[in-house]
Parts: structure tokens; C-alpha cells; sequence
């Protein structure tokens, strides 16, 4: 499985070596001007070679399967379907059906976490991509206090 690397602010990434464990920092900063998906090699002290992916979002995504109910006030919609994934800073749907969405709009979620409370979230967003019944949103704000930032940070 290709390991997933966060680029810090400074372009600095910290790379682990799956056969030792050993961790290296390095500087990628040469990587950051490509459009693509950026897969690096890396060659570890112990000699064990493998390939890396580096993420140069913000904020690291979290896959998920938690179903959510999104209401949409503007148009009455009352949507089902499931979060598949989620960071800081938003987060992705899969909608059960199809219904006419435009980006930009504003968006009320609630979901249940797989936390031992099932904790009940309510946050707003605003809709930022559609692709067939996938949903991408934002958060109204990237900060988030209680259950949801712990969920994200720890879980």
C-alpha cells in the first residue's frame, strides 16, 4: 500500500520507513510546483527502497462511512446519504438520489460519529463540488471544539 505523506507549511514532510520505522525529514519543496498526484522513491539507511505519495492539502482527510442528513433551506431538499470522507476543513457525501444542486449552496449536516458516544454533530457548509452523487462541502470555519475536533484530530 503506498503511504500518504502531509507537506507541512514549510515543505517539509516527515517520511517513515515501513520496514524499520525509522523517520527522515526532507525537504519537497521541488515537488510542489506539479499539477499532478506527486509519487516519490525513497531510499531508507536500512537499504529498503519503496514509494511515498505526498498530500499537499491543509488539512489531512479522514475516510469515513457515517450516514448524515443534509437539509438544504433554499430549495426544501432533505437529503440522505453518507459521509465518505472528512478533514478540518470539510468534508465529502455520497447522496442516496439524485436532485438538481448548484455549487455554493448552503448546507445544514447532521451525522452521528462512530465514536463510543455516537455523538451527534450539526455544523453548516456550503457546497464547493458536485460529481454525479458525490457531494464535496466546506465547513463555515476550519476550527472545530468538542467531539468533532477530537474525532478529527485523534480518532
Amino acid at each position: 500500500m503506498l503511504a500518504t505523506i502531509l507537506v507541512k507549511e514549510d515543505f517539509q514532510a516527515f517520511i517513515t520507513c515501513p520496514s524499520c520505522h525509522r523517520v527522515k525529514e526532507q525537504d519537497v519543496s521541488t515537488f510542489m510546483g506539479v499539477q499532478s498526484h506527486v509519487k516519490i522513491r525513497c531510499r531508507c539507511t536500512c537499504g529498503h527502497s519503496f514509494h511515498v505519495q505526498l498530500e499537499r492539502r491543509q488539512f489531512v482527510r479522514k475516510d469515513v462511512e457515517l450516514p448524515v442528513v443534509c437539509k438544504i433551506q433554499e430549495r426544501g431538499y432533505n437529503l440522505s446519504g453518507t459521509v465518505t470522507d472528512i478533514s478540518q476543513s470539510g468534508l465529502r457525501v455520497r447522496l442516496v438520489t439524485s436532485v438538481p444542486l448548484e455549487v455554493g449552496m448552503r448546507v445544514e449536516l447532521a451525522f452521528h460519529l462512530d465514536d463510543r458516544e455516537h455523538s451527534l454533530i450539526e455544523k453548516y457548509g456550503t457546497i464547493r463540488s458536485i460529481s454525479d452523487l458525490e457531494v464535496g462541502m466546506a465547513f463555515d470555519t476550519t476550527q472545530h471544539y468538542g467531539k468533532l475536533g477530537l474525532y478529527i484530530e485523534f480518532h
